[in-house]
């Protein structure tokens, strides 16, 4: 077992959200967190969070800002970025009934004000992928951002709504894929004319092709999954509606992975980038499905699960090389069974982009905490 510490400390809430996402500056000293006075509820319209640090050395946490549009699942979709106004953070918010997204630079606390929500930042130039997350509550509460909208005023296939690029120099946005697009492409039956939206986008690790989610209201998640140019070009659909998919991975710039039953009950397959070349991956060692992400030089991959124990109270991370097949197991936690359903704390680990920490948040003290992991001596 590894040593598992607190980063950050009560008695607010602090929580970074999603996985696979480089939560640390450039000088490894501060970590981008989300404060709250709750964890034990959905934030609904109205309610903010703290925007801030967590400063390694001393734990404590610097406000920088506050923002509405959060959830507990994903936070506010935080990224570093250098876009030429040096080193900055970004964070998803509300500005009167639209989403915006706010550059803030961390020496001199100067904010940038763009219109639009940022769901992925390219790992090579200074772009992002934007989602509707206003749309995404009504569809997908959990991972959407609360608000007041008219949920029948939402078209079920909207011709205007969908992937937007977002130049983090320029502010400019423009949309380059609408979710009527891509229900068109799949030619699926089932999916036509019922409530659809997109979300968890990710780049490739040289930004050349992000992947997505779409997914349908229809007996549950209705689910495919796709890849697409930066500019919404070259669109295919690497995993057809009608299947169970769930979270995927780069592992370089063709190789992707994803938990999904193409090939029986689930588990992890990797395939290349429109070749479908579907083969298993970690079987017998990875869990069904769990938040995995492969560390900075592609040697390991860490995966958050639920244990089959205890009806599933216990989490834990466990480390896989990619190259022997070794197996590490980083330690588990155990949570309250009130935590569940929407407010439940998916560990969600995310490597330090020096590849020697994993940081995840964490409920089994009681509070909503981010919690760290040193890996410098696998």
């Amino acid at each position: 077992m590894f040593n598992i510490t607190a980063l950050s400390s009560g008695p607010k809430h602090h929580f970074f959200g999603y996985y696979g996402i480089n939560a640390w500056d450039r000088s490894l000293r501060y970590h981008l967190a989300l404060e709250s006075d709750f964890h034990d509820r959905r934030p609904e319209a109205g309610d903010s969070a703290l925007v801030g640090l967590v400063d390694r050395q001393t734990h404590t946490f610097t406000q920088y800002a506050k923002t509405s549009a959060f959830n507990l699942q994903q936070g506010s979709m935080m990224h570093w970025i250098d876009a030429g106004s040096g080193e900055e953070f970004t964070f998803n918010d509300w500005e009167g009934v639209g989403l915006v997204w706010r550059a803030a630079n961390i020496e001199t606390r100067e904010m940038r004000t763009i219109q639009g929500a940022i769901a992925a930042v390219s790992p090579t130039e200074s772009i992002a992928i934007g989602l509707n997350y206003a749309r995404m509550a009504h569809c997908r509460a959990v991972v959407g951002y609360a608000n007041e909208i008219d949920p029948e005023s939402l078209q079920n296939t909207p011709e205007d709504d969908g992937l937007s690029l977002l130049d983090l120099k320029t502010g400019r946005s423009r949309l380059i894929l609408s979710i009527a697009d891509v229900i068109q492409a799949s030619g699926c039956e089932e999916a036509q004319g019922k409530r659809a939206w997109f979300n968890h986008v990710l780049f490739n690790t040289d930004g050349s092709r992000p992947l997505l989610f779409c997914r349908v209201k229809r007996d549950g998640l209705f689910t495919s999954l796709w890849t697409v140019n930066p500019d919404g070009s070259d669109l295919e659909c690497q995993i057809p509606f009608r299947k169970w998919v769930s979270h995927f991975a780069w592992r370089d710039p063709r190789h992707i992975l994803i938990s999904c039953n193409l090939m029986g009950d689930g588990g992890f397959l990797e395939f290349i980038d429109g070749q479908r070349d579907f083969q298993p991956f970690g079987k017998g060692i990875l869990p069904r499905d769990g938040h995995a992400c492969f560390s900075p030089d592609g040697e390991w991959l860490v995966c958050d699960y639920r244990s089959k124990k205890d009806s599933k109270r216990i989490a834990g991370l466990i480390l896989y090389n990619v190259n022997n097949g070794n197996e590490v197991n980083l330690g588990e936690v155990r949570s309250d069974k009130k935590f569940s359903g929407d407010i439940r704390c998916d560990l969600h680990p995310r490597w330090s982009h020096d590849g020697k920490t994993i940081t995840f948040d964490s409920i089994h003290a009681g509070d909503r905490q981010i919690y760290l992991v040193d890996v410098s001596r696998l």
